[in-house]
């Protein structure tokens, strides 16, 4: 469901009776429904009508108005373009790079007394092999391109999964170390092996996130104004360089804050803030969607470039107004794009792999 604060005018809204939206209400909720799950785009209206023309859209969804039989407009017909795919680039201490989709299941390789392998399932796992060796460590870095997603399991237990265009980086192996220590850019949502000898320090742009055992997602991308860290369950302190003025000018020092399960911090240049979260929306990624609450058309853009791996153009003034909903990311961009046009407040054009964006 995606919606926007544009509203009808009154007279369209007096033109539309309660008795008629009614009857319309019974007749989509009559539908036989075969989808378990729809996506949904509409406008938010006002009064009796907002009930019409909601119900009135969401059967088309259902009913399946934008899928490959029905696509009339354009974007879908010549221009259409699939979702991202379960891919990533492993880069190991030696500088070898193995491209993860195109590698066999079994040992990858071994390095500094550790083997890393790919399960059948595709993920990556390390094993020690030889302690002796451990301490030769190297560092190895896992990387997603535009249009990518993958998920590791590192020396220690713990679980990574990767969003597009994002990276980590990380020992081999974590033995002889005082701290598990990892860089990552990007996107990645963490369930973390609890060790309270060893805590587990996620260092990004401008913050370093230290936990022990838990779940929580970063959002730390260089084109993106925050730094957004979502607890999921379990506790983490977050590190930053905050800034005040004093008499003798500006003076910049070292800052910290806990958060609670269901809490995130925003971290924007030197200042920080703590609120209560959305974890469906801020993790909706890891389990193939897009939610969306109250946000701008730029920032849905941004998310839709990295999993298409498309450039996007905007054409005169950007679109204003917000948007909220959720939509499958297993769709091709056509059916995102149509819905987001079915709102009447932003239009698109699609040239190869570039989107233009207008009102």
């Amino acid at each position: 469901m995606l919606e926007t604060d544009y509203q009808l005018s009154e007279s369209y809204e007096k033109d539309i009776s309660e008795f008629r939206a009614l009857q319309i209400f019974e007749e989509v909720t009559s539908q036989p429904q075969e989808l378990k799950k729809v996506s949904r785009l509409w406008p938010r209206l006002a009064g009796v009508a907002a009930i019409a023309a909601i119900i009135a859209f969401s059967l088309l969804l259902r009913s399946g108005f934008f899928n490959d039989d029905n696509r009339t407009n354009p974007i879908a017909a010549a221009q259409d373009i699939a979702p991202g795919i379960n891919k990533a680039t492993l880069t190991l201490a030696s500088g070898r790079k193995i491209v993860l989709s195109a590698a066999l299941n079994g040992a990858l390789a071994s390095e500094s007394g550790v083997r890393i392998s790919k399960t059948a399932d595709g993920e990556i796992t390390y094993e020690t092999v030889d302690n002796g060796l451990t301490e030769q460590r190297g560092m190895n870095m896992l990387s997603t391109d535009r249009g990518e997603t993958y998920r590791v399991r590192l020396p220690d237990g713990s679980l990574v999964w990767l969003n597009a265009a994002s990276s980590l980086t990380y020992p081999a192996s974590f033995t002889g170390l005082k701290s598990r220590k990892v860089k990552m850019s990007g996107e990645a949502y963490f369930e973390i092996q609890k060790d309270e000898a060893k805590p587990f320090i996620v260092e990004t742009n401008g913050q370093d996130v230290t936990v022990l055992g838990t779940h929580f997602n970063i959002k730390a991308y260089k084109d993106e104004p925050d730094v957004i860290t979502t607890l999921q369950e379990g506790s983490v302190r977050v590190d930053f360089e905050a800034a005040a003025w004093n008499s003798k000018g500006k003076i910049r020092y070292k800052d910290e804050i806990v958060l609670s399960p269901g809490q995130q911090s925003l971290l924007r240049g030197e200042s920080i803030s703590i609120s209560k979260a959305n974890l469906e929306e801020n993790t909706a990624w890891k389990t193939g969607d897009f939610i969306f609450t109250e946000i701008t058309i730029e920032r849905i853009m941004r998310d839709i470039a990295r999993w298409y791996n498309i450039e996007v153009v905007y054409e005169g003034s950007i679109p204003t107004g917000t948007f909220s909903g959720n939509v499958s990311r297993s769709k091709n961009i056509s059916q995102i794009l149509q819905a987001l046009e079915a709102t009447k407040l932003v239009h698109f054009k699609v040239e190869g792999r570039r989107v233009y964006v207008k009102k």
